[in-house]
């Protein structure tokens, strides 16, 4: 690479960067292959995870690795750095990583973006220590292990103790909630069938949501996907307990907002995330859930070179002017505009507005049952189930790795068995 290079630096190696590298690679192929631009990814993770399969992998359909993309190959012609980033110097555009190793490095950049999402909320008393989550890694293998240790404690013991080890509750009532509700509901009554003396056991699972009823992202126009949602959990024998929160989290149970306490052997928490405040940053103008502002072309308020979107960032829809979701989607749309607009900086050239008006979104609520709403159309059902497989398999960035997938979902259509739980119980 020559001095005179121009140096752009992804932080992250979730969906903002991916679609970021992506488009840069596609508008500025002629600049990278001459050695005139320079990319550095850098992220203290080694893979991608592809959340869209969570539920999926947590109840054993989809094993673990089979979500997991490489950076290396995501990112093939970029430098990738193993490390965390610990300070932003906007002044003198460099950051400041601690490696994997121990060590510490400097990097200059002309162009920086931040794809450092988010992570689940802590806010809620005891959660850390008693409760249960899935945005990341290590969290969501505590939560699967969970789940089958019950289950099979629940199978050890006589009925009056496997009916109390067998409550689970789940906190949330969005997207992330109704999904795992429905399919932790699906997953304990495939585990029960495993062990005879829990068949006339029926397991407790509760969703505790804030307002009167589930899915309340959804428009009101969307009525028939959150009467399809609710009459699903139903069927599963879900409790659905509205107007509530968790304000507290115990080693049995949790109490609620209005004052009640609830027994349960676990609790599952969706309700918010977190955001990363790397030092450099403070100064940065934040929305009051602390997402760092970014102006019409995703830079960041009052910092031409430094660019975001995803969780991190409140980005306005340009229609609503209310900030877009925090979904993969989103994320994957900001990627795209942001690393066009990164290109189009480099060539001196105008920037693009970010207009997107967005796919939709969806969930799944067990094999078969389905929602989603696409440009406005809504679909449940084996419909929704099946759009939603396919428009997850599009966006997963290794190929390799989504073939991989599919052969997981192969093997439950032709042994109707899960693939994951095939392995455990090996």
């Amino acid at each position: 690479m020559n001095n005179s290079a121009k140096h752009i630096v992804l932080l992250g190696g979730g969906y903002v960067s991916v679609w970021a590298y992506r488009s840069l690679l596609k508008n500025l192929r002629n600049e990278i292959a001459g050695g005139h631009v320079k990319i550095t990814v850098v992220c203290p993770e080694e893979y991608h995870c592809f959340h869209g399969w969570t539920a999926e992998s947590l109840t054993c359909i989809i094993q673990d690795e089979n979500r997991l993309s490489p950076l290396s190959k995501i990112f093939s012609k970029a430098e990738l750095v193993q490390g965390k980033v610990e300070e932003i110097n906007s002044g003198n555009n460099t950051i400041y990583i601690k490696l994997s190793d121990g060590s510490r490095r400097a990097i200059c950049y002309d162009n920086l973006l931040l794809g450092i999402g988010s992570f689940d909320s802590e806010d809620v008393e005891g959660i850390k220590e008693y409760g249960y989550q899935v945005k990341c890694k290590d969290a969501f293998d505590r939560t699967k292990q969970k789940i089958q240790s019950l289950v099979k404690q629940a199978a050890q013991t006589d009925s009056l103790n496997a009916r109390r080890l067998l409550t689970f509750t789940i906190a949330g009532g969005g997207f992330t909630g109704v999904e795992l509700a429905a399919n932790i509901a699906e997953f304990v009554n495939i585990l029960k069938k495993e062990y005879p003396s829990l068949q006339n056991i029926k397991p407790v699972i509760r969703l505790i949501i804030s307002g009167e009823k589930v899915l309340e992202v959804l428009q009101a126009h969307f009525n028939r996907l959150i009467n399809y949602t609710e009459k699903t959990l139903q069927q599963y024998g879900v409790q659905i307990i509205n107007n509530n929160k968790i304000v507290k989290v115990t080693q049995h149970g949790a109490f609620l907002s209005d004052g009640t306490f609830i027994q349960s052997s676990m609790i599952v928490s969706t309700i918010g995330q977190s955001r990363i405040i790397l030092k450099g940053t403070e100064a940065m103008p934040r929305d009051g859930v602390k997402r760092l502002f970014t102006n019409e072309y995703l830079q960041i308020k009052n910092h031409s070179n430094i660019w975001g979107g995803g969780d991190a960032c409140h980005v306005t829809h340009f229609k609503t002017m209310e900030p877009c979701p925090a979904n993969a989607l989103w994320a994957i749309k900001h990627g795209q505009y942001a690393g066009r607009n990164i290109a189009l900086s480099i060539k001196k050239q105008p920037l693009n507005s970010f207009n997107d008006k967005g796919l939709g979104q969806c969930a799944s609520l067990g094999i078969g049952k389905g929602i989603g709403e696409l440009h406005g159309m809504q679909f449940s059902g084996w419909t929704a189930w099946i759009l939603r497989f396919f428009f997850f398999n599009y966006f997963m960035p290794s190929n390799r790795v989504m073939l991989n997938e599919i052969k997981d979902w192969m093997y439950l259509l032709v042994w109707r068995k899960r693939k994951g739980l095939s392995i455990i119980d090996a």
